[in-house]
């Protein structure tokens, strides 16, 4: 392949993606994007936005749908297949699967949820155990469930189970104080059926055809004990997705890719932004940020 295909090619159709794909074509750069099927990553998972902005009140799935729109609109060129490997010709950067190749590439491959690591954890999985009440909270109406985790994430899905109907809902912190927004937190605490245990770590997922309970352990008194429930949710942060970046793309101890003030990694041509990138705070209106400066960076030269 001797000659590119493409100006740029952003891998990942997340909201970073999809939004960076859409600047860099408004501003001109012939860009393909490039996807697994998995359109919009884990803002599909979330039922109903709440953020300030544009996007407040929508679900992730109809967010995603109208970013491809606006993205196939400004003449992104959307192609899905999953990309293994990324081949340096020159000073191009080829994706093989698709023939397409350009001068720079954008990682926007995000993050995958953190499990916990515990006993049972993996068995249980679909049986009790998820990463998404959204999806799978129906099952649990009218049951006790756990939720684990403290961040914003954990507490909106808790909120979620509680309102759906779920008999009780504990939020399980590892430390003292929750890390989700304020809002969050109060109305956590404001829900009859939802309630906090702080300085606690999940030492074992309990059951055989299905979760039965949690074997946890107060960080405080140095206690075991078990807690009853049929489902257990697990939101404990995120795991950067950066296979794909070449070996001399530097990361930090994370695994996010470090870049310069152009979103460029160590390797030439080789962009990342979003939760790929290290320092990324996480927020949509984060992302967006992201995306415009890769526009600017990109069309720039």
């Amino acid at each position: 392949m001797t000659a590119p295909t493409h100006q740029a090619i952003v891998i990942g159709a997340g909201f970073a993606g999809l939004t960076a794909a859409t600047a860099l074509a408004e501003s001109g750069v012939q860009t393909a994007l490039v996807d697994d099927g998995y359109l919009g990553g884990l803002i599909t998972n979330v039922g109903l936005l709440e953020a300030p902005g544009p996007y407040d009140g929508l679900s992730g799935a109809d967010l995603a749908g109208d970013l491809l729109g606006r993205a196939m609109e400004a003449g992104v060129d959307y192609q899905m297949g999953e990309i293994t490997a990324l081949d340096q010709q020159g000073r191009l950067w080829a994706l093989p699967e698709l023939e397409i190749s350009a001068p720079s590439v954008v990682l926007a491959t995000g993050a995958k949820l953190r499990t916990l690591g515990v006993p049972g954890e993996e068995r249980l999985t679909g049986l009790g155990v998820s990463q998404c009440a959204f999806c799978d909270g129906a099952l649990y109406i009218g049951q006790d469930v756990v939720v684990v985790g403290g961040g914003d994430a954990a507490f909106q899905e808790a909120l979620h189970l509680a309102e759906i109907g779920c008999s009780s809902v504990t939020i399980l912190l590892r430390g003292d104080a929750p890390r989700a927004q304020p809002n969050f937190v109060e109305r956590a605490a404001a829900a009859a059926n939802l309630s906090i245990r702080r300085n606690c770590k999940v030492l074992e997922i309990l059951g055989d055809a299905g979760v039965e309970g949690v074997r946890i352990r107060s960080t405080a008194a140095g206690q075991d004990e078990t807690l009853p429930t049929y489902g257990v949710f697990v939101f404990v942060g995120l795991e950067p997705r950066t296979a794909l970046a070449p070996p001399q793309a530097s990361r930090d101890s994370t695994g996010a890719l470090s870049t310069d003030n152009r979103l460029q990694t160590s390797a030439p041509g080789i962009f990342t932004i979003g939760a790929a990138r290290s320092g990324y705070r996480g927020s949509l209106a984060d992302a967006a940020a992201d995306a415009e400066a890769i526009a600017r960076a990109i069309a720039g030269g």
